[in-house]
């Protein structure tokens, strides 16, 4: 076969030269281009946007070879973090590679919508007279954005014939699946308040401890207390020592809010192991939730009533659910500590529609306090040595109970009790 004509084979020659410049084009175009500024996508968000429900966002930049940071409302933010808590957002992410630097900015809001609920759990530590029948409390706020939970209190279980079994309460919390405590409050240094709280500190993450600066270092319990403050200094985000009142809203905006009142200064920088001055500086809780007003009140006796009364009216008067103070006892019942008076001002205050008490049903409740408790009218009355665990579920302006046992029978005096 001849040759190709000369023009024929100056076409090709042309061709071949038109692509390889084709392929070597303008590199700045090019997705490896080092001077290009990365990209960033943004998922699980939009900007504007307005959610009922929580959002996990996620984020990613390109090309390859990308590096990210980004914060929330100014705090550092991982992709892939889940925002769960009623607020308005402004999420702001920046990419980085070869020296060149590009960010992004959304803004959203997250709102409560249906029904929100609110639960206290009164766990029943058991009978034994030197470590149970004391105090732990969870709150719990339930809503469309899920549920978060506080602890007033966390003693020991302690049952007749066995060890105390200090492991009891987080254990508890690990069977309600709670990881989290918004924050972990101590009312007052009695070890059948604190002596759970290390096992929490340790497999729970604790965002406030809260306690009233109470000092006691003397003795067994003291040196206890003393290991509970360090292990919440090494473990909680933030460790409180409440010198006025502190508000907080569990669950977010709109959800329960909790009012902390500091403890009755008179004894708490006293370093004493004396029963009343440690229980009349316990801290008091006021808790408004779904129009429901709520009153805990540690171990205070007749002083830290009557502060509370005086002082703190409005978190105070016309309850409708009332912790007892001091298991039942006398002193937080009556207006003195002689043993002889029969007034309460303080339970003519407070009017309460349900009355809770823990107790051991060993030395406690008392028979007096019980019989003037009895009188409050149309009042609900439940004690942990009778009716075990009891939860109080609200909504909307009513409360439903419900308890471990016995629901049907009244609280009885503890049987060693005689007065």
């Amino acid at each position: 076969m001849p040759p190709d004509p000369p023009h024929q084979r100056l076409g090709v020659a042309a061709l071949v030269l038109a692509l390889a410049v084709a392929g070597c084009g303008d590199s700045g175009s090019s997705p490896s281009d080092p001077d290009e500024a990365p990209t960033i996508e943004i998922s699980g968000v939009e900007d504007g946007a307005v959610y009922t429900q929580p959002v996990t966002v996620t984020f990613t930049a390109s090309p390859p070879g990308s590096t990210t940071s980004a914060t929330l409302n100014g705090e550092t933010f991982r992709s892939g973090d889940t925002v769960d808590r009623a607020g308005d957002y402004r999420l702001r992410v920046e990419a980085f590679r070869a020296g060149r630097t590009s960010e992004k900015e959304v803004s959203f809001s997250l709102q409560v919508s249906g029904e929100r609920g609110f639960i206290l759990r009164m766990f029943d530590l058991g009978e034994d007279g030197l470590g149970g029948g004391g105090d732990a409390l969870l709150l719990s706020d339930s809503s469309s954005l899920g549920m978060r939970h506080a602890m007033v209190d966390a003693g020991p279980r302690g049952d007749p014939g066995q060890e105390l079994d200090h492991d009891y309460v987080a254990d508890q919390l690990e069977a309600l699946e709670i990881e989290t405590l918004d924050f972990l409050q101590l009312t007052h240094a009695h070890a059948d308040h604190f002596e759970g709280m290390r096992p929490i500190l340790n497999r729970v993450q604790v965002e406030r401890f809260v306690y009233n600066g109470q000092v006691r270092t003397g003795g067994f319990a003291g040196s206890n207390y003393q290991a509970v403050l360090q292990r919440a200094e090494q473990r909680a985000d933030t460790v409180m020592a409440l010198a006025q009142e502190w508000e907080y809203r569990l669950g977010g905006e709109g959800g329960t809010r909790t009012i902390h009142v500091p403890g009755l200064p008179t004894y708490l920088d006293r370093d004493t192991n004396d029963g009343r001055e440690l229980n009349e500086g316990s801290l008091g809780t006021y808790v408004e939730t779904g129009g429901v007003r709520i009153f805990l009140t540690g171990d205070g006796e007749d002083q830290a009533n009557q502060r509370w009364r005086t002082q703190f009216g409005s978190h105070t008067a016309d309850l409708d659910i009332l912790k007892v103070g001091h298991h039942g006892a006398n002193n937080a019942v009556f207006d003195d500590r002689v043993g002889s008076s029969t007034q309460s001002t303080w339970l003519e205050h407070t009017r309460p529609a349900l009355m809770l008490i823990t107790a051991n049903g060993r030395s406690h409740p008392r028979i007096r306090a019980l019989n003037r408790l009895f009188q409050v009218q149309q009042a609900e009355m439940y004690c942990t040595n009778v009716h075990g665990t009891v939860t109080v579920r609200v909504a909307e302006g009513w409360w439903e109970v419900t308890t471990e046992r016995n629901g049907d029978m009244d609280c009885v005096p503890g049987d060693d009790a005689t007065t």
